[in-house]
C-alpha cells in the first residue's frame, strides 16, 4: 500500500480522497517539491473539482458527450414556459425534468445560462428577481421536442415569498416527470439552516435530490487574474476537504426517514471560462443532469459529433 503524502507546501497529510497521483502531477520535474507548480484550469478533473463517493466520477468521453448534447442549435435551448403555480403548469409533458432551487442569490439563473450555454435567464444582483417556475427544452430536434426539461425555481430567503415556498414544495412532491432537484449551495456561505430544513423536506417526501456547490471560483483562487495562473494544489485540498465534511450532512447517516442526497457533490462556476464556450466544472453538472433523466448509457467509446436534430434513439448512448 502507498504511504500517505505528506504535503510540504501546507504541512497536512494529503487525505485518502485526494488522489496522490494529481498532487503528484502538480510538482514539476525538476523544481523544488516544496513549491508546487499551479494546476492550469483546463488540466482540473471532475475528480478534483468534484465529490464522488457512492457514484463514478464522469471520465473524460463522458464529459464531451455531455458538452455536445447541451451545446446550443437553431433547435435550442428554448424556453417552454412560466407558471406562478402548480396548477397552472402544463400537465401534458412527458420529458423528464430537473430542478434547480437555491437561495436567493446563490447563482442559479448564472449557472443555468452556463448550463444551457445561452443566456436564457435573466440575472442579477438584486436577490428574489426570479418569481416564477421557468422551464427550458433542451436537446430540441427539427420537430420541436426537447428532450429534457430544466427548471429554474425561485430563491428562498432574503426577498422571497412564503406563497413561493408552498408551491415548489406542491411541484416537487406531485410532478410525475420530476427526476432529480439540484439544491445548489453557495461555496462562500456553505450550507445554512433553511438549506438543511429544505433537505430534511426532500428526505421525508423522498425527493430525489442533489447539491451542486456553485461560484467554487471564489473558493479556489482570489480573483479572474490569480484564476490565469492556474490552481494551488493546497486550494483543491482545501475544497476536498470541505465537500467531504458536507457529506454527513446531506446524507446523514442517523436520519429518520427518506433516502439522503445521492452519493456526490458537483462543484462548478458560471463565470470562470476554462476555454472557448466552457466554464468551470459546468460539464459535470451537465454529465449529472443527463444521468437523472436517463440519458448516461455507456458513452465509454462514444466520441463522435452528435448531429443536430438527431431522434432521441441517435441522442441517447445505448445502454450496456
Amino acid at each position: 500500500m502507498n504511504k500517505p503524502i505528506i504535503c510540504k507546501f501546507c504541512l497536512r497529510r494529503t487525505p485518502q480522497y485526494l488522489s496522490a497521483r494529481r498532487f503528484s502531477s502538480a510538482i514539476a520535474p525538476n523544481s523544488d517539491p516544496t513549491t508546487p507548480t499551479k494546476i492550469p484550469l483546463r488540466d482540473l478533473s471532475a475528480s478534483d473539482l468534484s465529490y464522488y463517493w457512492d457514484t463514478p466520477a464522469p471520465n473524460a468521453s463522458q464529459l464531451a458527450y455531455a458538452e455536445k448534447f447541451f451545446a446550443p442549435s437553431r433547435h435550442g435551448p428554448i424556453k417552454l414556459w412560466s407558471a406562478a403555480k402548480f396548477r397552472t403548469t402544463p400537465l401534458s409533458s412527458i420529458e423528464p425534468e430537473v430542478a434547480f432551487l437555491g437561495r436567493s442569490n446563490v447563482g442559479k439563473s448564472s449557472l443555468l445560462n452556463a448550463v444551457m450555454g445561452r443566456e436564457m435567464c435573466w440575472t442579477s444582483s438584486k436577490p428574489g428577481r426570479t418569481r416564477e417556475m421557468n422551464a427550458f427544452g433542451i436537446g430540441g430536434t427539427k420537430g420541436g421536442e426537447s428532450k429534457i426539461v430544466l427548471l429554474d425555481m425561485p430563491g428562498y430567503g432574503k426577498a422571497s415569498r412564503e406563497e413561493w415556498g408552498t408551491e415548489i414544495m406542491k411541484y416537487l412532491k406531485e410532478r410525475k416527470q420530476l427526476r432529480r432537484a439540484f439544491l445548489l449551495i453557495d461555496s462562500a456561505h456553505g450550507l445554512k439552516k433553511i438549506d438543511e430544513d429544505l433537505l430534511m423536506l426532500f428526505r421525508r417526501y423522498a425527493i430525489p435530490h442533489q447539491i451542486v456547490v456553485s461560484k467554487v471560483d471564489k473558493f479556489l483562487f482570489k480573483n479572474k487574474k490569480q484564476a490565469k495562473s492556474g490552481v494551488a494544489p493546497a486550494n483543491i485540498m482545501k475544497l476536498q476537504e470541505t465537500l467531504h465534511n458536507l457529506r454527513p450532512l446531506v446524507q446523514p447517516d442517523g436520519r429518520l426517514e427518506g433516502p439522503g442526497a445521492l452519493g456526490e457533490i458537483v462543484t462548478c462556476s458560471g463565470e470562470t471560462s476554462i476555454g472557448p464556450g466552457q466554464k468551470l466544472g459546468v460539464n459535470a453538472l451537465r454529465w449529472a443532469i443527463l444521468s437523472a433523466a436517463g440519458f448516461d448509457g455507456n458513452v465509454e467509446a462514444r466520441r463522435e459529433i452528435i448531429p443536430q436534430g438527431a431522434s432521441i434513439e441517435e441522442r441517447a448512448p445505448s445502454g450496456p
